[in-house]
């Protein structure tokens, strides 16, 4: 069977086409060079597989997409449904459209078989009509949250960056800005005193403002007490559904908060949650539910979680030019690199990466300045190093020494880290890395600029060299120096 996941909407589309052997996958940004890019023309995902692909709407057996059917005017029947149902105006092939939050729930298959036999919880901005989460057990909804009755911690997060005056070019990058910023505030004990008459389904009354009114200088100690008391809150609401060594998956937006995933792994250590757990994983979602229904061998997808349908180099570093990167980044040089496909989910994991030595002082400004990022947002690192916690898609944090990694130190002494797992070229260059400076650790954030999504082909990271102060850039086995 041929078959098709979509997620389209208004941002973050990502399309997954199972060929009948294995999966291939897209997310429309790193073809449309437009972060968080939305198909909002309902014949252009036609174009985007024949041209990726060369497939036809006539080749497919079935399509599964993830949707909102009223921002094209179609009619929305039932936004209650679960699991699925069938949808009849919008393609010439049978089409099912899937619900929001089951297909998060699903798109763990990539990290574990079978999904929907486990139990899980997913929680955004809000899914299908007004669902802002939802509890997955026994293969049924269990509970589900209402964005009109309880509020979203995704809207909020939005608005608060507002109250801010944080700049987006488009606002789903607002709660990752907040994220960084919390930090900076200081524990209010009498507002966190104050919040505990308010539960998880009193989200808006939480970060109602006016509460704070009377303090318009401590803003900052606002949102510090408002994220760790809704950490608090995530951690007693899952408490009530899973048990501390359940298997579950843990899905959505808000799962990519690492602050609050740090916390939630402390306490239950078996929870399950994908690079994709943004809207990026839906189409993969879909696809899996598709599989069940036709009772299908579980899916394969090549070198996951580095399967993005972009541009690969035609060869790859030699040792010879892994040891010249390492003497280079030894000497303060910031690094492009380029190899392999893409890594799928916002997060860089040494295919698509910045790289510089963390232990320099000055490396924060100078990568900020490249980033074109605000002053307060944390860096990332990858390790070869023990001494971090396992957290294979940097969706962890851990606590490190400011004197001995400062340029990645965050100012609450902890670190977004990624611990390599089967990426052996990035591997081999943190262990020459290593062998030469005795360091196990490198600073990685994403090659991009603010505002733009992760390079997808050469000449993407090759104007971002040029354009920047970017020292050095390599492209397979390919190096290029200023």
């Amino acid at each position: 069977m041929k078959l098709l996941g979509l997620r389209i909407c208004d941002h973050d589309s990502n399309i997954s086409y199972y060929d009948g052997n294995k999966v291939h996958y897209l997310k429309t940004e790193r073809k449309f060079k437009d972060k968080q890019h939305g198909i909002k023309d309902l014949n252009l995902w036609k174009n985007i597989i024949y041209e990726q692909w060369g497939i036809l709407e006539k080749d497919l057996d079935e399509i599964a997409i993830v949707f909102d059917p009223w921002q094209y005017g179609l009619h929305t029947r039932d936004d209650g449904f679960f699991p699925a149902i069938e949808l009849k105006d919008f393609s010439t092939c049978r089409v099912t459209r899937v619900n929001h939050h089951y297909a998060h729930h699903l798109s763990c298959w990539p990290l574990i078989k079978d999904p929907h036999k486990l139990n899980g919880f997913s929680i955004d901005g809000w899914g299908d009509f007004d669902q802002v989460w939802t509890v997955f057990k026994n293969k049924k909804i269990q509970e589900k949250g209402s964005l009109a009755c309880i509020g979203s911690i995704g809207n909020e997060y939005c608005q608060a960056g507002h109250w801010f005056d944080l700049k987006v070019n488009k606002i789903y990058d607002m709660p990752g800005k907040v994220m960084g910023l919390q930090s900076f505030g200081n524990l209010d004990q009498e507002f966190l005193d104050f919040l505990k008459k308010f539960d998880f389904y009193n989200i808006k009354n939480i970060f109602d403002v006016n509460y704070y009114s009377d303090k318009p200088d401590k803003k900052l100690d606002w949102l510090r007490t408002i994220h760790l008391y809704i950490s608090n809150l995530l951690i007693d609401f899952l408490s009530k559904h899973f048990s501390k060594d359940e298997v579950f998956c843990y899905t959505g937006g808000v799962a990519l908060n690492v602050c609050w995933n740090t916390e939630i792994k402390k306490i239950f250590k078996n929870v399950i949650i994908p690079p994709h757990t943004g809207d990026e994983g839906l189409s993969l979602g879909a696809l899996e539910y598709l599989r069940i229904k036709h009772n299908l061998s579980h899916f394969k997808i090549d070198n996951f979680p580095y399967c993005q349908s972009d541009s690969s180099p035609n060869n790859h570093p030699s040792n010879k030019l892994i040891d010249k990167v390492s003497n280079l980044l030894k000497k303060q040089k910031i690094v492009g690199w380029y190899q392999g496909h893409g890594e799928i989910g916002p997060r860089a994991l040494g295919n698509r990466s910045i790289l510089a030595d963390p232990r320099d002082y000055e490396m924060k400004k100078r990568v900020n300045d490249i980033k074109q990022r605000e002053y307060f947002r944390p860096f990332g690192c990858s390790t070869i190093d023990d001494n971090f916690s396992k957290s294979d898609y940097m969706l962890y944090t851990n606590y490190i020494d400011k004197n001995k990694y400062p340029s990645i130190t965050h100012v609450d002494n902890t670190c977004r880290h990624n611990t390599i797992n089967n990426n052996f070229i990035f591997e081999s260059l943190l262990k020459q890395f290593f062998q030469i400076t005795q360091c196990k650790t490198l600073l990685n954030t994403s090659l991009n600029i603010n505002g733009k999504p992760l390079a997808s082909d050469f000449d993407d990271a090759f104007v971002l060299f040029r354009s920047s102060s970017l020292d050095v850039l390599v492209y397979g086995d390919e190096l290029y120096e200023k």
